[in-house]
């Protein structure tokens, strides 16, 4: 484990049915970074987050959290040891209200959040407009906003690392700028942060280092001037090769 890294993947390794999803996959990430992986669909990205959450079980490799090999770990104990996941499709519950969302991890926390972690919230409760009493069924409320509400419950939990698959998909422009300021926001106030995006405008905006998978490997690292400067980069994200 790289010293300063919050999360360290050693040769992460998954198969499907024979089909390789990741492939020896290794990767740092510095703890206080807002880091960024970005790559073609099919490279691998969101397996890549759900072997690091353990919901699926990888075949080979090493994941070391905070000091801690969590490699075997449940996902239930990845997450009281300080990991935040959202996923790619939303998960909030559309038949229950703003407020009954927003009370589900709440009611899950044992003890009180470090005072960072509930500055954090409540900067995101505020800068979401997500009201704590809201009765309107979440799945009446617009898309930008249910996108916002399972990152609030995320943050509820006093995750230590947010990490965020395509947190912006489906969004205007306004409200995919005012995600970048919040993500910023949140980083600046000691939260490390993960992102997978396709969207390079929004990465340009908020990521501080930006790793590019390729067919289930990392294909480069660097800042976003560095990985987008590369012609190899520009081919495969864009699907010429």
């Amino acid at each position: 484990m790289t010293e300063g890294s919050i999360l360290s993947i050693d040769g992460l390794r998954k198969e499907f049915g024979g089909v390789v999803a990741t492939d020896n996959v290794t990767l740092d990430v510095a703890a206080g970074d807002l880091q960024c992986i970005i790559g073609p669909n099919g490279a691998g990205k969101s397996t890549f987050f759900a072997l690091v959450c353990g919901i699926h079980k990888l075949d080979r490799g090493r994941i070391v959290f905070k000091g801690k090999d969590i490699t075997r770990m449940l996902p239930s104990r990845r997450v009281r040891e300080g990991l935040g996941l959202t996923f790619q499709t939303n998960r909030v519950f559309g038949n229950l209200s703003v407020q009954q969302n927003l009370e589900i991890p709440l009611a899950a926390i044992r003890g009180e959040r470090e005072i960072e972690a509930e500055d954090r919230y409540r900067t995101a409760l505020k800068r979401f407009e997500l009201d704590l009493h809201d009765e309107t069924k979440a799945a009446n409320i617009p898309h930008h906003k249910r996108q916002w509400l399972e990152i609030a419950m995320v943050l509820a939990g006093g995750p230590d690392l947010l990490l965020l698959d395509e947190p912006t998909a489906g969004m205007a422009p306004e409200e995919t700028g005012n995600t970048a300021a919040v993500l910023r926001d949140l980083n600046r106030m000691g939260l490390t942060i993960l992102v997978v995006e396709h969207d390079i405008a929004f990465v340009r905006e908020i990521a501080r280092r930006v790793t590019v998978m390729h067919q289930g490997r990392v294909f480069a690292d660097g800042t976003i001037d560095e990985v987008t400067a590369r012609r190899d980069v520009h081919d495969i994200y864009l699907g010429r090769r």
